[in-house]
């Protein structure tokens, strides 16, 4: 990866409350909120910890709450944390870094030792779309443990049930995950997370593609460069018997991984980042997300180059005119 970019380190558990429009933030987004809601550094330090979790559905979300929220001069920090939380990976050994640091300094940071531990269950990259199963070892039987007694402990915890149902799945123990998953917590019934694990379950071993195709497009909704789900909505659609639209979604998948390539896209993203100043900058930014599917980022993105060539083309304006 050519992109390297310094994150997390600052422990901030939040609830974070209404955004100023009267959208409630997500309830998987718990805690103590520290600040006001228009408090930019914040925002930006906890879609930084979503990024090294691994989640972004829930760092598209909220980033956007927070773009809502802060004052406009601060929008450009919000979707540069936002389009890095969704295009560029934090390198391994940086993001278990960030996560021990956050263990280090309160044990009870449930978010930051779930997204430890489940760096430890996985032991090679997933094949596309294809489930982990049957693969086990002494590292991966620990983490299991230890994760099981964290969801015991903490039996309302979205991602402690998400790690185990995931690991249960990956070793075969269908029934047992199956078992935890009906189990999931009502207040997080809405849930990404689960959402994801429903999809998998229906596609993997249920043998209902139409219910994990409905979850998936949610899921697509939010997310639509995410080529690992539309890899296994593929699958889906030609199981269901779709197969132009299988097909249709199979070039998608190929396209995005070309363009969410590190090699093609890390230098580029870098270069951008790196001149928030200039308006070609920001369209190049804008473009990028553009190319995959990422519209409502990219407009964004062409707001902020336009306001700021209409702020330079101010200043540059000859006095008196």
């Amino acid at each position: 990866m050519l992109l390297l970019i310094l994150v997390g380190g600052i422990i901030w558990r939040t609830r974070l409350g209404a955004s100023r429009d009267g959208t409630p933030a997500p309830s998987s987004l718990a805690g103590d909120w520290k600040g006001g809601a228009g408090d930019r550094s914040a925002w930006l330090r906890r879609i930084d910890e979503l990024r090294v979790e691994d989640r972004p559905i829930e760092a598209m979300t909220t980033g956007w709450a927070a773009y809502r929220s802060v004052a406009p001069g601060e929008r450009t920090e919000v979707l540069k944390a936002l389009t890095l939380a969704q295009l560029a990976d934090v390198p391994e050994d940086q993001a278990t870094a960030s996560l021990q640091r956050r263990v280090e300094a309160d044990p009870d940071e449930l978010d930051a030792r779930v997204a430890l531990l489940r760096r430890s269950l996985v032991a090679s990259p997933l094949p596309l779309d294809q489930p982990r199963i049957g693969r086990s070892s002494e590292r991966t039987e620990l983490a299991l443990n230890e994760l099981t007694t964290l969801l015991e402990q903490h039996p309302d915890h979205p991602g402690a049930r998400e790690a185990v149902i995931d690991a249960l799945l990956d070793s075969g123990r269908i029934e047992e995950a199956r078992s935890l998953l009906r189990a999931w917590p009502e207040a997080f019934v809405d849930d990404p997370r689960r959402l994801r694990l429903q999809a998998r379950l229906d596609l993997d071993f249920e043998g209902r593609p139409d219910q994990a195709i409905e979850a998936l497009t949610t899921l697509l909704s939010s997310t639509p460069h995410d080529w690992h789900l539309r890899a296994r909505l593929s699958r889906a659609l030609e199981m269901q018997g779709a197969f132009e639209d299988a097909r249709r979604q199979a070039r998608i998948v190929d396209q995005l991984r070309e363009r969410l390539d590190p090699d093609r896209l890390g230098r580029r993203l870098a270069t951008a980042i790196r001149r928030l100043d200039t308006p070609e900058s920001l369209d190049d930014l804008a473009n990028l997300c553009a190319s995959v599917g990422l519209t409502k980022l990219a407009s964004a993105w062409r707001l902020e180059a336009e306001t700021l060539r209409a702020a330079q083309a101010l200043r540059n304006r000859p006095p008196g005119t």
